[in-house]
């Protein structure tokens, strides 16, 4: 009876033994798992444009970090200056062309980003990181990530228009008459036309400057087959053969018209053409800041820039990313010429969108 009752004890001393081995073991584990993985179970608010944050890409970080990307679309930029200036979300990453940084650095909504912190940053493509430093680079400080980017060129129907076209001004060729289609956007518009004019900076123009712009505009309107909003709305007026020469949304509407077989080419015109540049910022008030850095970091990284790259048809940043595509996909985005910048005219914050609007509306109501 004895023996019964020793032999009882010890199993259940043993068994506690392991028990308490075992859970012990766990909680080792645990901890090194929560050292080796510190943003567990954390979010990050994204304020971005559509395209930009991808499952392709979200996903595996979310997977590895143990953590949430919450993203929020913006539909356009005042409406992404709305979202971010009411504060009901504090948004740690927001998505925003160059010409908005100074905006909001100078309302103390960003805050600068350390570039030392961003081991991928060694691996921008330098001539786009120049021209980009020089709109956000703020009282010395750098506010702002590059992320992507593309041109506004002219698009030209070679086997229709055989002469060379290396100039704006052959959007107001009275021969083009009824075939010269355009973007229905206020600010890219007064842009382009200010470059033709001569105007250096297109985006600080006087009210004379503006004036001599809408009158330029007033002067192309009978020649214009169509004032064109969308993308695709671009793309079927060329692709129908309405449309023969035009100001392009970007290098991508025309190598979608090349896939179809249409002879379309892309110009940069002499007068130079607008670049808009897409960067990341970091907003004022972020909880966790090593995973922002994390997370942007990754972004730029050569694996997620080929995947974006390949995805959206837009220029990527990273000189890596440019090395793993394929010849033909780094001249569809421009990647395979660091040269391609040097024509190119940034896409700044203007004197005043409000005057830019009531132009063009002005223009589109003119006789």
């Amino acid at each position: 009876m004895h023996r019964r009752i020793f032999l009882f004890l010890l199993l259940t001393f043993i068994t506690l033994l392991g028990a308490g081995c075992s859970g012990s073991k766990s909680t080792a584990n645990n901890d090194a798992t929560d050292k080796e993985n510190p943003f567990k179970g954390e979010t990050l608010n994204v304020l971005s444009w559509e395209g930009y944050q991808e499952d392709d890409w979200v996903k595996p970080f979310e997977k590895k970090y143990g953590v949430k990307i919450n993203v929020t679309y913006a539909g356009s930029v005042d409406e992404m200056f709305a979202k971010v200036a009411s504060g009901s979300v504090t948004f740690d990453i927001i998505f925003m062309d160059g010409g908005s940084v100074p905006r909001y650095q100078k309302m103390d909504m960003i805050q600068p980003i350390d570039m030392e912190k961003l081991k991928n940053s060694s691996n921008l493509i330098e001539n786009l990181k120049a021209l980009n430093d020089d709109h956000v680079i703020l009282d010395g400080e750098s506010y702002a990530l590059p992320f992507t980017w593309a041109s506004l060129p002219m698009m030209v129907n070679a086997d229709e228009i055989k002469e060379p076209i290396d100039s704006w001004s052959a959007l107001w060729d009275e021969k083009y008459a009824g075939k010269i289609v355009t973007l229905d956007d206020s600010s890219n518009q007064v842009a382009m036309t200010a470059l033709l004019l001569g105007i250096s900076d297109p985006y600080n123009l006087s009210d004379e400057e503006l004036e001599k712009v809408k009158q330029k505009l007033i002067e192309q309107k009978p020649l214009v087959r169509s004032y064109y909003a969308g993308y695709e709305d671009g793309k079927n007026l060329m692709a129908s053969g309405e449309g023969l020469i035009g100001y392009t949304m970007g290098p991508s509407m025309i190598t979608d018209l090349q896939k179809q077989g249409m002879n379309i080419v892309e110009v940069i015109p002499k007068e130079g053409a607008i670049v808009w540049i897409d960067n990341a910022v970091i907003g004022k008030k972020v909880k966790n800041l090593d995973l922002v850095y994390t997370y942007l970091d990754y972004l730029i990284s050569e694996d997620v820039q080929v995947q974006f790259v390949r995805k959206t048809g837009f220029g990527g940043v990273s000189s890596k990313a440019a090395d793993m595509l394929t010849e033909e996909e780094k001249k569809m985005v421009h990647m395979d010429d660091p040269d391609y910048f040097k024509d190119l005219v940034y896409m700044a914050f203007p004197e005043s969108f409000e005057k830019r609007v009531e132009l063009w509306n002005e223009v589109k109501a003119a006789n």
